[in-house]
């Protein structure tokens, strides 16, 4: 039994079909939306590092303090300061899920501020539902979902400590059990085409 094997211009047609057949099978892999790996920043990490690096996330500028925090570490941001939080890992995108945070300093308005790349924000002022002195907790849903960066910032005499951030990640998919098929056809095609080719002994 012989295997025709295409040659010259037959084999980069081939070659081009099974290029735009990858192409659609990666739909199916790479970053899934459904299952998403979960990370708690506490930053308990190295303190001097500039930018600060937590599981992958970067924090610019870094002011990481011990102070009025949670446990260990927290960010701190004085009056008119910002932060941003990124994830250092392509393609970059995160969500940022719940914080605590702390308002603190003697402003009588004190905010915080949270603005994502994908527009989304939220502010938080001290008053009767976020008094002084005491951390509150706060579950951002989807506000924050899939963006490339997080700037959190102060204003009105703010003084904030901001801890143990929940952030996901998007979770790699394996590609489905037709793209193995195809690349491994692929494989066997480019090694009957060298044999094909190869000189008798």
């Amino acid at each position: 039994m012989t295997l025709d094997v295409p040659t010259g211009s037959g084999l980069r047609s081939l070659f081009r079909l099974a290029a735009a057949a990858l192409v659609a099978t990666a739909g199916w892999s790479g970053l899934g939306d459904s299952a998403r790996a979960a990370t708690l920043i506490d930053f308990n990490g190295d303190k001097n590092a500039e930018p600060y690096i937590e599981d992958l996330f970067a924090v610019a500028p870094n002011r990481i303090v011990n102070g009025n925090c949670l446990d260990g570490g927290c960010l701190a941001l004085n009056n008119n300061e910002s932060s941003t939080l990124t994830f250092t890992q392509a393609p970059g995108t995160f969500t940022l899920n719940s914080l605590n945070f702390n308002l603190l300093g003697n402003g009588t308005g004190n905010t915080l501020s949270v603005l994502g790349s994908n527009g989304g924000s939220a502010s938080f002022t001290v008053g009767a539902t976020y008094p002084k002195n005491s951390y509150h907790f706060f579950d951002f849903g989807d506000t924050f979902k899939n963006v490339t960066s997080v700037v959190f910032s102060t204003s009105n005499g703010g003084n904030v400590r901001i801890d143990d951030l929940m952030v996901s990640t998007p979770a790699p998919v394996p590609l489905p059990a037709a793209a193995w098929l195809l690349l491994g056809g692929l494989g066997a095609l480019g090694a009957a085409a060298r044999r094909r080719g190869a000189p008798a002994v």
